[in-house]
């Protein structure tokens, strides 16, 4: 019997259906069949290759911060002290004075010998000590102008053998300046350039002053 025209036999159904679900099946399962041309750029996501990065530019130097500068505090001057010197380092010159003919008779040694003028006037003290320091004194003393038996006359210092508007120098150091100074103490005298004149005109060669 021929089957009518237009109409599908059940063999034409079942086949049709296998198609489409075979089809179908494909598009939404992970299946072995791969997807399409038109399928794949859809599924597959594109990868975009990134531009590369453009080279940091150099940071630029960082000025130094200035440094506020405190202004040091004024000093004051402050003295110093000397620092402390052999007794020797000290010694000064020292004028003193005497007749002319003591000054002549001081030089004279002096040119005739090595030693000083110092020395000389140290030589002459340690004479004068040694002979004892009343007995110089009384010996150098003129007699006074103005005697009286009643009453005494003080002795005058200012009219000595020896003294003169002649000036001489030595250089004692300060302790032998203190031993002089204490001699014309025991002498009874005001000044130590009576004192040198006297002890000078006696120990000195030549004549003494009259």
């Amino acid at each position: 019997m021929t089957p009518p025209k237009n109409k599908k036999t059940r063999a034409d159904e079942d086949d049709e259906q296998s198609m489409s679900d075979e089809g179908v099946g494909n598009l939404f399962s992970g299946g072995a069949a791969a997807p399409s041309n038109a399928l794949a750029g859809w599924a597959t996501p594109q990868t975009t290759t990134p531009a590369p990065a453009a080279p940091a530019a150099p940071a630029a130097p960082v000025a130094p911060r200035p440094v506020a500068v405190v202004p040091a505090p004024a000093r004051e001057a402050v003295e110093e002290q000397p620092l402390a010197v052999e007794d020797a380092d000290t010694a000064k010159p020292v004028g003193f004075y005497v007749s002319a003919n003591v000054a002549n008779r001081f030089r004279k040694l002096r040119k005739q010998s090595d030693l000083t003028h110092t020395q000389i006037v140290f030589l002459a003290v340690e004479a004068a000590v040694e002979k004892g320091i009343a007995q110089v004194v009384e010996d150098a003393r003129r007699a006074p102008k103005f005697q009286s038996k009643l009453f005494a006359v003080a002795p005058d210092n200012t009219d000595l053998r020896g003294l003169g508007p002649v000036q001489l120098q030595y250089k004692p150091t300060r302790a032998q300046r203190a031993v002089i100074d204490r001699l014309v103490t025991e002498a009874g005298l005001p000044d130590h350039t009576k004192f040198l004149a006297i002890v000078l005109d006696q120990y000195l060669p030549g004549r003494r002053d009259s």
